[in-house]
C-alpha cells in the first residue's frame, strides 16, 4: 500500500559495499524480495547510512536500515527497532558493519534531532563474517539470504500495513 501521498509506505535503505564479503548482503538480498513487498517499498542503495537519507524520508514513510551485522553470529537474522539503535540499547551486541562515516547509533539520533522525532522502522541485519576486499559471500550469510529476504518482506508488509 502506499501513503495518503500516493508514495510507497516504506524506504528501504540498504547499505554495503558490493566489494567487500558479507558486507554486500543487503544489496543482494533485494533482488530475493517478492515482488508484492518490492511493490510497497521505495527500495535505495545507500552504501553508508547517512543522516541526508534519513533525512529525505517524508514523516508518512516508514524506514527500514538493511545492512551486514557484527555482534551476531555469521547468517543470523536480527530485527531492532531504530529507537533502540540509536539509544544503543540493543538487546544484543548487534550494529550495523557497514563502514559508515558516523557510528550507526549518531546518524540515527542526529537525523531524529533534526527531524524532530525518530523515524518510525527497524533495523534488519544479518550477521557477517568477512568484510575483506573481494566479492562473495561466507557460506554461512549465502545460506541466510533466504531468511533476510523473508524478514525484510515482513518488516516491509509490517510497515505499509494501515494502523488500526
Amino acid at each position: 500500500m502506499s501513503g495518503p501521498s500516493g508514495l510507497p509506505a516504506v524506504r528501504l535503505l540498504l547499505c554495503g559495499e558490493r566489494l567487500r564479503g558479507d558486507d554486500s548482503a543487503a544489496l543482494l538480498v533485494a533482488e530475493w524480495l517478492p515482488e508484492d513487498a518490492r511493490s510497497l517499498a521505495d527500495i535505495v542503495e545507500v552504501g553508508q547510512l547517512s543522516v541526508e537519507a534519513l533525512l529525505d524520508v517524508p514523516d508518512s514513510v516508514a524506514v527500514i536500515v538493511a545492512d551486514a551485522a557484527v555482534g551476531v553470529a555469521a547468517g543470523v537474522v536480527v530485527t531492532l527497532p531504530l529507537d533502540r539503535v540509536a539509544a544503543g540499547r540493543a538487546d544484543s551486541s548487534a550494529a550495523p558493519a557497514s563502514s559508515h562515516s558516523l557510528p550507526p547509533d549518531q546518524v540515527l539520533a542526529i537525523a531524529a534531532e533534526l527531524r524532530g522525532s525518530m523515524p518510525r522502522g527497524v533495523f534488519v541485519g544479518i550477521g557477517g563474517a568477512e568484510f575483506g576486499f573481494g566479492a562473495g559471500l561466507s557460506p554461512a550469510v549465502a545460506a541466510g539470504l533466504a531468511r533476510f529476504a523473508s524478514t525484510l518482506a515482513h518488516e516491509i508488509r509490517r510497515l505499509a500495513a494501515p494502523k488500526t
